[in-house]
């Protein structure tokens, strides 16, 4: 639809998506895709049909409707669809989980690296952010 258009789902993810590394077993870390919305189902629908996702839209205890991926095919959508589209925090990310995906996919040690180097820098962003927001 015209309402849903690729500026739209940038726009969107930047606020509600999340681009992530998640331990699969002892030794296996996957790369992961998820966006959530409160209220609307139908939004993240669309979004699944988009982005070529799979797996179900999940009602969420804490209220909220989600969508996520760890599906290779998936991921390489993905990351296709938000090449060079992103500003922000949520651009540095995207950048850092697209090329551990292309360069160190099934490599537990470097993904495990590169896992804590990401949470250090969302932690240290959203810290300064904080900070600067109570000035």
């Amino acid at each position: 639809s015209d309402i849903m258009n690729k500026s739209w789902l940038i726009g969107f993810t930047e606020a509600e998506g999340s681009f992530y590394l998640v331990k699969k077993s002892t030794n296996r870390l996957v790369h992961g895709f998820e966006i959530t919305q409160k209220l609307d189902k139908i939004v993240l629908l669309a979004i699944k049909h988009l982005l070529h996702i799979k797996t179900n839209v999940q009602y969420k205890k804490s209220g909220y409707y989600s969508i996520s991926t760890t599906n290779s095919r998936a991921i390489e959508n993905i990351i296709a669809y938000y090449k060079n589209s992103m500003k922000g925090m949520k651009s540095v990310e995207y950048r850092i989980w697209a090329r551990s995906y292309s360069k160190h996919k099934g490599d537990f040690i470097a993904l495990t690296k590169i896992q804590n180097t990401v949470r250090i820098m969302r932690k240290t962003y959203y810290t300064l952010d904080k900070i600067n927001y109570e000035k």
